[in-house]
C-alpha cells in the first residue's frame, strides 16, 4: 500500500495523488490518501480545502487513521518510536516506512520506495507520473456540458485562436512572508510572452484567468482580443476551461501548471516563467518543474 499525503492547494493535490497513484502502479499495491491536513487547515482557518473530489472520474480511497499511524509511528508514542523514526529518516527510500521528499527537484530513486509506505512532499514534476500520463489526464477531465455556466466561454476558445493566460497575485503579492519565497510573474513576463505567442500564432485571443480582476482589468482590458474571466464560481472550473485553449501562458502556479498540462493539443505553445520563486535557493532546484518542450522565459 502507498498512502500519499495530500495537503495545500488543488495544483498541488494533484500532483501528490498523481505521484502517489503512479507510485503504487508500480509497486502493483493499492493507493491510499491521507488527507487529515485539512482537519487541521479548517480549525486554522486556512483557506485550501480537500478538492479532488471535483473530478468525477478519480478514485479516493481515503487512508483510516490506523493506517496512517502505523507507517508514520508518531514521536509522541515512546521513546522507542522517537529512535525509529530518527533512524527512518536516515534511511533510503527502499528502507523507509515514511518518506519525506528530499528536495524540490526530481527524486530519481522515487520508484525504489517498498511497500506499505508513506509519502509526504509536493512531488511537482511530471516524471513522476509520466508512465501513467494518459491515465492521469483522464482521470482530472471534466465534460463541460450544454447546461454549465462554462460552456459559452467554452464555445468562444473553441471558435478562436484561444490563448490561457494565467496571472497568479492574491497572497503572492499581499503576504509578506510569500511574497518573499515565491514571488508573482512582473508584467514584463507576459509582454514577452505575448510577443512570443504573436510571432508564432496568427490573431490570437487572450483568455485571462486571474484572482486579481481588477489588475488584470487595469492592466489588459485595452488590449484587442482580450477575453478576461469573470464569474467562475469554481477554480477548478478555470483550470478546465485553460485546458481547453490552443496555448498556454502559465503563471508560477501549479494551478496553472496543470492548466497547460492537461491541454492535449498537438501543436501546443506553453510559455512559462524562468523564475519560479523569488527565493534563491528554491530556484535552484526548478530544474525539472517544467517539462521540456514548454518555453521558459
Amino acid at each position: 500500500m502507498v498512502i500519499t499525503q495530500i495537503h495545500s492547494g488543488l495544483g498541488n493535490q494533484m500532483f501528490q495523488y498523481a505521484a502517489g497513484l503512479a507510485l503504487a502502479k508500480h509497486l502493483k499495491v493499492q493507493c491510499k490518501l491521507d488527507i487529515t491536513w485539512f482537519e487541521h487547515a479548517a480549525s486554522a482557518q486556512t483557506p485550501n480545502p480537500f478538492q479532488l473530489d471535483v473530478f468525477p472520474k478519480i478514485r479516493l480511497d481515503v487512508a483510516s487513521k490506523s493506517e496512517i499511524d502505523a507507517l508514520i509511528r508518531p514521536p509522541s508514542d515512546g521513546i522507542l518510536n522517537r529512535i525509529n523514526h530518527k533512524i527512518n529518516r536516515n534511511r533510503p527510500i527502499h528502507k523507509q516506512w515514511a518518506f519525506v521528499e528530499p528536495h524540490f527537484h526530481f527524486y530519481k530513486d522515487f520508484n525504489l520506495a517498498k511497500s506499505p509506505v508513506f509519502i509526504t512532499g509536493y512531488w511537482q514534476c511530471e516524471k513522476y507520473f509520466l508512465p501513467i500520463a494518459d491515465e492521469i489526464r483522464n482521470t482530472f477531465s471534466i465534460e463541460i456540458l450544454e447546461s454549465d455556466i462554462n460552456f459559452k466561454i467554452a464555445e468562444a476558445i473553441n471558435n478562436s485562436q484561444a490563448i490561457s493566460m494565467h496571472v497568479r497575485r492574491g497572497d503572492m503579492v499581499k503576504n509578506p512572508e510569500v511574497a518573499e519565497k515565491h514571488g508573482s510573474c512582473n508584467l514584463e513576463y507576459y509582454k514577452n510572452a505575448m510577443s512570443f505567442i504573436e510571432k508564432e500564432v496568427q490573431t490570437p485571443t487572450y483568455f485571462i484567468f486571474s484572482d486579481d480582476k481588477d489588475f488584470v482589468k487595469e492592466i489588459f482590458a485595452h488590449k484587442p482580443n482580450v477575453v478576461i474571466i469573470e464569474n467562475i464560481k469554481q477554480d477548478y472550473e478555470e483550470l478546465i476551461l485553460m485546458s481547453k485553449c490552443n496555448h498556454n501562458i502559465i503563471a508560477n502556479s501549479s494551478f496553472s501548471w496543470w492548466g497547460a498540462w492537461l491541454n492535449d493539443n498537438e501543436t501546443q505553445i506553453v510559455i512559462a516563467p524562468k523564475k519560479w520563486f523569488s527565493d534563491p535557493t528554491m530556484q535552484q532546484q526548478t530544474m525539472d518543474l517544467l517539462p521540456d518542450s514548454w518555453i521558459k522565459i
